[in-house]
């Protein structure tokens, strides 16, 4: 009786269990759903870069890295994807890739950049003047066999700032004598041509003060040798100079040593288109080394030109100061404050009380 008992027992639950197996089963199928790749920040983003010369990568900057997109069914189960592709592709910021450039397009998670690539793609997108700093993006678009929509990451920003070319242009070098018994000066150059003419070169005339000048042109390499007009004696100067400059010489030793320029000569004129003053007359005080540089109150009267025109020289080496025109005598309405530092040739139109600067031509 047991052994029955215990026969009806063990079929009971073997039906129970065979109830409740679960014989759902998962099928591929279905809408695909895709997760967009994450493409990761940079530690750095802003980069200083020169143009690259031809066939040299430059310097590596950064490696851009990225996940891989999760590509699966609705229900769940993954897509059995090959060959997913990946480019990386950049674009102005903010300008959502309306024009964009591959940079370059791999199967790996990762891509190294180099200086030249990113100086070139940025280049490309901000045309051929690639002058001032571009904002630009950086994305990944990945692709695989069968799919039929681009999978977009994020965009990652990276700031690129050209290398300031020189452009040479015309300078004026100036140099004064300080030691020595040169004579005469002249200046050759060889290089890309020989711009002051053949040897001894360009003859040089000294102004009042002993400085003499001359203009390097444009034209690259120069090499600058001075010498006494021929007569014997030189010395190397500068090479390829890229700003104006003032030298004094030790021709006893073939030396220079660069200084401050001096001021050159400042002209001042004016107009008076007032109806009040019967003559002008031009005040300063604080220049320097002289205080009162037209002299003392009321300062220089001048007598105006056929189209009424005054000018005065304030010579070189002697700032201006702070200017007072003035009817000669001064007093009530007889003069007034220039609220404005000169520095260099002006024009000027007065009245009894008032100034406009105008072109001096």
């Amino acid at each position: 009786m047991n052994t029955i008992k215990y026969i009806m027992a063990f079929v009971f639950l073997a039906a129970i269990m065979t109830s409740c197996e679960d014989t759902y089963e998962r099928t591929a199928g279905g809408e695909i759903i895709t997760s967009n790749p994450i493409l990761n920040s940079l530690s750095e983003n802003e980069f200083t870069l020169e143009a690259p010369e031809e066939g040299d990568n430059g310097d590596f900057l950064f490696r851009t890295t990225w996940t891989r997109p999760r590509i699966s069914y609705e229900n769940g189960l993954p897509v059995d994807v090959q060959d997913i592709s990946y480019a990386l592709e950049a674009g102005i910021l903010s300008n959502n890739f309306e024009t964009k450039v591959e940079v370059k397009s791999t199967d790996e998670l990762f891509i190294d950049i180099y200086s030249s690539t990113l100086y070139n793609v940025t280049a490309s997108l901000a045309g051929e003047d690639f002058e001032e700093t571009q904002n630009i993006e950086f994305r990944i678009v990945a692709s695989y066999e069968g799919g039929t929509d681009s999978i977009i990451s994020n965009s990652i920003p990276v700031v690129v700032s050209p290398v300031a070319t020189w452009q040479p242009e015309e300078l004026t070098i100036r140099f004064k004598q300080t030691t020595g018994t040169w004579a005469e000066f002249a200046v050759y150059a060889w290089g890309a041509e020989e711009a002051y003419g053949g040897w001894p070169g360009q003859v040089l005339t000294a102004d009042a003060e002993g400085w003499y000048s001359f203009t390097v042109p444009t034209s690259r390499p120069i090499n600058l040798i001075m010498n006494d007009n021929g007569a014997g004696q030189q010395f190397d100067f500068l090479v390829d100079p890229t700003e104006s400059a003032c030298y004094e010489f030790d021709t006893d030793n073939s030396t220079f040593t660069a200084v401050d320029c001096p001021t050159p000569p400042i002209t001042i004129s004016w107009k008076y288109v007032g109806s009040d003053w019967a003559s002008s007359s031009i005040y300063a005080w604080g220049g320097d080394p002289v205080a009162e540089t037209f002299g003392a109150w009321p300062g220089q009267t001048v007598t105006p030109d056929s189209e009424g025109w005054c000018t005065v020289t304030v010579p070189a080496g002697q700032t201006v100061g702070n200017v007072i025109f003035n009817n000669g005598t001064g007093g009530d309405g007889g003069q007034f404050d220039l609220s404005m530092s000169i520095t260099e040739d002006v024009c000027l139109e007065i009245t009894s009380d008032s100034y406009t600067v105008v072109d001096c031509n």
